[in-house]
């Protein structure tokens, strides 16, 4: 039995249903320290032509090992890469966005994040922590800045 569903490719035919899985593995430190608790939001890839798409999909938070559970998403089948591309016809993954989001860290966002049935897909999400301030410019709150080894003013 062919079970079809509007896929968010943004155009509107409507295609064999799939569905692919993601996964986010959250970490700092270039890959090296996993972080926890972070909130990686899903959305619908939004549609150029027309605007639609842009809804979450998900929302989950990083554990411990700073993977997140797997998101099912929905996919074109897989059945649609068994021929070659041509203009005109869909594309044989979906796509989607994201935004990762921890506290004291800089929000890192993916966009065109493809996803294909039967598939999970790890995204690698490595972020960079604020300065110590928690301002982005890394100036302290009042704006003075201290810089060491300068000669005193006698």
């Amino acid at each position: 039995m062919d079970q079809t569903q509007q896929v968010p490719s943004g155009t509107g035919p409507t295609l064999p249903a799939g569905e692919g899985r993601l996964v986010f593995a959250v970490s700092t430190a270039g890959g090296a320290i996993p972080l926890a608790g972070a909130e990686v939001t899903v959305r619908r890839r939004r549609s150029v032509a027309d605007g639609s798409g842009g809804e979450v999909m998900a929302v989950v938070y990083s554990d411990s090992d700073g993977k997140t559970d797997v998101i099912p998403l929905p996919a074109p089948a897989r059945s649609l890469s068994l021929t070659p591309p041509r203009a005109g016809t869909p594309a044989p993954y979906a796509l989607y966005d994201a935004e990762v989001i921890l506290p004291a860290y800089y929000t890192q966002t993916f966009t065109r994040i493809p996803v294909f049935d039967g598939i999970t897909s790890i995204q690698q999400a490595a972020l960079i922590p604020l300065p110590e301030n928690g301002f982005e410019d890394g100036l302290r709150p009042d704006g003075e800045r201290v810089t060491e080894g300068m000669a005193p003013g006698l």
